[in-house]
């Protein structure tokens, strides 16, 4: 029987093709996790707070490798006939209402919603990797649409009041048309952010200050931190850092925001904080 040789040339050839053949597809690695946030997101932290809203949640977000964000967003007890719409992380600290820089687009399930943003721009990653950057996540509803649920990215909030200031809680009381609210959020930084403002002074009245006192209602207390040195500084966002012992009052305490004017310098209008 004659035997058929191929020639060296084709054999040569072929060795190649088969290699190429056996060789597998280089597997993609997993995107790995950069950075998480567990958010607890609350109206109270809003600003200002929506009156009446009771509402609790969380927003768990994970910054992965391939600069893509996952999130799960979770609201308990969301209010009979209310729904979620829309949800975002913005630019501002916790007494400050600030634009978009990120929009998350979840398809709500009832109050849940869980996704991922892809490609997310690398100027962003940058921030959102750095803790000493000031975001927040809100979450908004139709029946809430600036914002039912908030929280900051990078610290938490551990006291969170919009403070109703009337004559009538003074100690003794006062008879005024004035009215006024303080904002207050604390953080977990012993840092105290507040906004004083007062409005309808009576007739030949001017603002002087404003403090946090200590004491129960009823009670009048020592000062342990001036939200407002004068007029200048009413309706104005301020921050203060506090020693452990004050942060600890404010956060604990039982203890009043007073706000005194020319007229009265004991003190015009006041609210309790607890």
């Amino acid at each position: 029987m004659k035997k058929t040789t191929l020639p060296l040339a084709i054999v040569f050839m072929a060795q190649p093709i088969l290699f190429m053949a056996c060789k597998k597809d280089p597997v993609t690695p997993e995107p790995t996790v950069v950075k998480e946030w567990k958010i607890v997101i609350s109206p109270k932290n809003q600003n200002p707070a929506p009156t009446g809203r009771m509402e609790t949640g969380t927003a768990n977000l994970s910054l992965l490798s391939n600069n893509s964000l996952k999130y799960v967003i979770t609201v308990n007890g969301l209010a009979a006939g209310d729904a979620l719409v829309a949800a975002h992380i913005h630019a501002g600290n916790v007494i400050s209402n600030g634009s978009v820089v990120l929009g998350l687009d979840p398809m709500f399930t009832g109050a849940t919603a869980t996704g991922t943003i892809s490609n997310v721009r690398s100027s962003f990653v940058d921030s959102l990797k750095s803790d000493d950057n000031e975001l927040y996540f809100n979450l908004h509803s139709t029946q809430q649409p600036g914002g039912l649920l908030r929280g900051q990215l990078n610290e938490n909030i551990v006291v969170a009041e919009d403070v109703v200031l009337l004559g009538t809680n003074e100690v003794v009381p006062v008879t005024t048309m004035a009215t006024g609210i303080a904002i207050l959020r604390l953080t977990d930084r012993k840092k105290l952010y507040s906004r004083v403002t007062v409005t309808t002074l009576d007739a030949g009245d001017a603002l002087m200050a404003a403090h946090i006192h200590t004491g129960a209602a009823g009670v009048n207390g020592g000062v342990i931190v001036t939200l407002c040195a004068n007029a200048e500084d009413f309706g104005v966002a301020k921050m203060f850092t506090l020693t452990d012992p004050v942060f600890t009052s404010v956060k604990m305490d039982a203890v009043y925001v007073n706000a005194h004017s020319s007229i009265k310098p004991g003190g015009l209008v006041r609210g309790q904080i607890r």
